[in-house]
C-alpha cells in the first residue's frame, strides 16, 4: 500500500507551442491505451466547463479546442496527475470508472482553491487510466476568468494539494492511525501536516519496494513523459516473433538493386508488403484505431469542401491508402536496416535477438507514428473549420443543394 501521489505543471502560455501542446495533451489522456472509455464512445474524457452536473463530453476534440483557445488568450492550463497503487485504490472502493469520476468531482475543488481559482470560474476535464499497479487520473483545469498570465507556480502549491488530498481521501484511515499511535483527534479538521507526514511514512512502510517503484515513475517524470512511455504493453511477444519471421522472409523477396521505397517496388513485392500491412492492422487493435482516427479526421476536413458522397468515398479510400503507405515505407525502412547489418557483420544476421529487437522496434515506432499523425490531422481540421466558420464551403453547399433541389416537389 502507498500514499497518494499528486503532480502538477503547466506550459507558459507565451511559448509558441503551448496551445498545440495542450490540445495534443488532452487527446492523449482521453484516448491513449489504458484510458477507460465511456460506453459507445472512443474516449474517456469527463468534467465540467461550467458549474452543474458532471459531463461526459461528446468528443475530446471539443475540450481540446477550448484548451487551445484559452492558451492563445494567455490563460494557464494546469495539468495534474493523481495516482494510487492498485491495492490502495481497491481499499478505497474505487472499483469502477464511476467511482473514479465521483472522486475527481469531489476533490477537484481542492486543486482549484490552492491555485487561486474560484469555483464558478473553474473549467476542468479528466481521464482515468487503469494501468497495472498504478491506476491514476489525469486532469486539466483552468480559470476561465483569468486576466493575469502566470509564469510560475511555487512547489508548495502541489505539495499543499497533495497533503489536503491525503487528508480528505484517507480521513478514516488517518483516524485509525492516530488512535493506534495514541494521537486520537476529535475531528479530521484537526489533523496537522506533521500527522499527515507520519501517516505517509506509515503507508510507505507497508510495501516499501512497491512504493519506491510508483514514486520513481510519478515523482521523477512529468505527465508528458508518462504518456509517452514505450508502449511495450501493446506489443505481445508472439506478435513480435511472428513479425520478425515475416520481416526476414520479406527481406529475401526484395529487389537486388534500386531504392527500397514503396512506389518503386515490383508489383509482386508490393503485394507482399501490402499483405503484411493488412495483417499488422488486423493483429494490433491500437494501430488500427489510430489509422481509423487519422482517416476520419482527414475525411471531416474533406467535408468542409464537398458534400458529394462519391467524392467523399474516394477521398476516404485515398486517406486510408496514405496511412497504409506510411506503414509500408516504415516496414521497408526496417528491411534497409537489416540489409545494412548484413553487409556490416561477419556473422549471420539471422539471429533471434536481432530479429526480435528490430521487429519490436518497428511495432513501437509505428504506434507512435500513427498516434502523431492522427493528432495532427485533428489539429489541421480544427484550423480549417475555424477559418471557414465551422461550416461547409460555398462549393459544398452548392453540391448539396443541387442534389436535393427536386426532393420537395417529388414528395
Amino acid at each position: 500500500m502507498s500514499a497518494l501521489i499528486y503532480k502538477q505543471r503547466f506550459f507558459h502560455p507565451n511559448h509558441p507551442k503551448t496551445a498545440v501542446s495542450n490540445y495534443v495533451h488532452i487527446g492523449y489522456i482521453a484516448t491513449r491505451p489504458g484510458a477507460v472509455r465511456h460506453d459507445n464512445m472512443p474516449h474517456g474524457l469527463f468534467g465540467k466547463m461550467k458549474p452543474g452536473d458532471l459531463q461526459a463530453f461528446s468528443s475530446w476534440q471539443e475540450v481540446a479546442r477550448i484548451a487551445r483557445e484559452i492558451s492563445r488568450e494567455g490563460k494557464n492550463m494546469y495539468r495534474g496527475v493523481i495516482s494510487f497503487r492498485t491495492e490502495t485504490a481497491m481499499d478505497l472502493g474505487f472499483h469502477d470508472f464511476s467511482a473514479w469520476q465521483q472522486y475527481m468531482e469531489q476533490h477537484v475543488a481542492t486543486l482549484a482553491t490552492n491555485n487561486g481559482i474560484k469555483t464558478e470560474n473553474l473549467c476542468w476535464a479528466a481521464a482515468f487510466h487503469n494501468e497495472k499497479d498504478h491506476p491514476h487520473m489525469h486532469v486539466v483545469f483552468w480559470d476561465k476568468a483569468q486576466t493575469i498570465m502566470k509564469n510560475f507556480t511555487h512547489p508548495e502549491v502541489p505539495n499543499r494539494i497533495r497533503k489536503q488530498l491525503i487528508k480528505d481521501t484517507f480521513a478514516f484511515k488517518i483516524k485509525e492511525f492516530c488512535a493506534s499511535r495514541d494521537q486520537a483527534k476529535s475531528s479530521i479538521t484537526e489533523i496537522t501536516d506533521q500527522v499527515i507526514e507520519q501517516f505517509e511514512a506509515y503507508m510507505k512502510s507497508l510495501n516499501p519496494k512497491a512504493f519506491r517503484a510508483l514514486q520513481q515513475r510519478f515523482e521523477h517524470e512529468d505527465e508528458d513523459s508518462l504518456l509517452r512511455l514505450p508502449k511495450h504493453h501493446l506489443v505481445s511477444s508472439p506478435a513480435v516473433e511472428a513479425l520478425a519471421t515475416r520481416l526476414w522472409v520479406l527481406r529475401g523477396q526484395m529487389p537486388k538493386t534500386g531504392r527500397l521505397v514503396y512506389k518503386l517496388l515490383p508489383p509482386d513485392t508490393k503485394k507482399l508488403v501490402d499483405a503484411l500491412v493488412q495483417d499488422m492492422l488486423q493483429e494490433n487493435p491500437y494501430l488500427a484505431q489510430m489509422v481509423d482516427e487519422y482517416v476520419q479526421a482527414k475525411l471531416e476536413m474533406a467535408k468542409l469542401y464537398t458534400s458529394d458522397p462519391d467524392n467523399l468515398a474516394r477521398q476516404q479510400s485515398k486517406y486510408r491508402a496514405e496511412a497504409e503507405k506510411r506503414i509500408a515505407n516504415r516496414i521497408l525502412n526496417t528491411i534497409r536496416t537489416i540489409i545494412k547489418l548484413e553487409k556490416a557483420s561477419d556473422r549471420s544476421i539471422r539471429q533471434t535477438q536481432y530479429q526480435h529487437t528490430l521487429a519490436e522496434q518497428l511495432l513501437l515506432e509505428l504506434l507512435n507514428l500513427m498516434e502523431t499523425l492522427s493528432m495532427h490531422a485533428h489539429l489541421d481540421y480544427d484550423d480549417k473549420a475555424k477559418a471557414m466558420g465551422g461550416e461547409w464551403s460555398k462549393q459544398a453547399k452548392k453540391e448539396w443543394l443541387l442534389r436535393h433541389k427536386d426532393r420537395g416537389i417529388e414528395r
